[in-house]
């Protein structure tokens, strides 16, 4: 059970405090207020699972246990260097397709696309110009207040739609910073310093 302040026997309650002080506090799955609040624990209660949030801050939950022995106890959030470095995009992990203009022939448009690629990868995994297919190497960058790792890579193939074409899926998975490959999964972020890469591509080689 969840008290304020003082319980029918008198005891003091121990207050939660977080910075930053807009912060969401959820006890037991429970929103209960922004900032601080106070709790008392109940004679069957061994501890409360407590849930610390804010927008463009890394979550925080944690379990409080009745011998903990302050009065306050207090909470500051890390800022989420993930959610700074990076975009929410409709384009992640999603192929899209670039209309090569008039003028422009296939030869010119592998070139530009290379390069453009190289602009933003150290390394062209694969290019293979008779099956056009053109595939990066992952690029990694890791978060370590978020806690967490990104890698990023981009792979282009030829279509044949009415002229030639061209999809190109950018690929962004995360994983927790410690993990090993097997536990990336896709994010529907881009990290910020490829957001130009696209409208890039498309001034290079694109219908308007």
């Amino acid at each position: 059970m969840l008290f304020f302040g003082f319980n029918a026997n008198g005891q003091k309650a121990k207050k939660i405090t977080v910075t930053p002080t807009e912060a969401k506090i959820y006890i037991d799955g429970n929103y209960v207020g922004d900032g601080a609040f106070s709790i008392k624990f109940g004679r069957k209660d061994d501890f409360f699972a407590v849930k610390l949030e804010h927008p463009g801050y890394v979550t925080k939950e944690v379990k409080i246990f009745r011998n903990d022995t302050r009065n306050v106890i207090a909470f500051d959030l890390k800022e989420d260097d993930a959610l700074e470095g990076s975009i929410t995009s409709n384009l992640s992990n999603q192929y899209f397709t670039i209309q090569v203009r008039d003028g422009v022939d296939e030869n010119q448009a592998w070139k530009l696309l290379t390069q453009v690629l190289l602009n933003y990868f150290d390394e062209i995994k694969t290019s293979d110009k008779s099956s056009g297919f053109i595939n990066t190497a992952w690029s990694g960058q890791s978060f370590p207040m978020a806690e967490v790792k990104v890698r990023t890579r981009i792979q282009i193939k030829e279509i044949t739609n009415e002229g030639l074409a061209y999809q190109i899926r950018i690929s962004s998975e995360i994983a927790p910073l410690n993990s090993g490959e097997q536990s990336y999964k896709p994010w529907p972020r881009v990290l910020k310093k490829y957001e130009p890469l696209i409208s890039e591509m498309q001034q290079r080689i694109g219908k308007n």
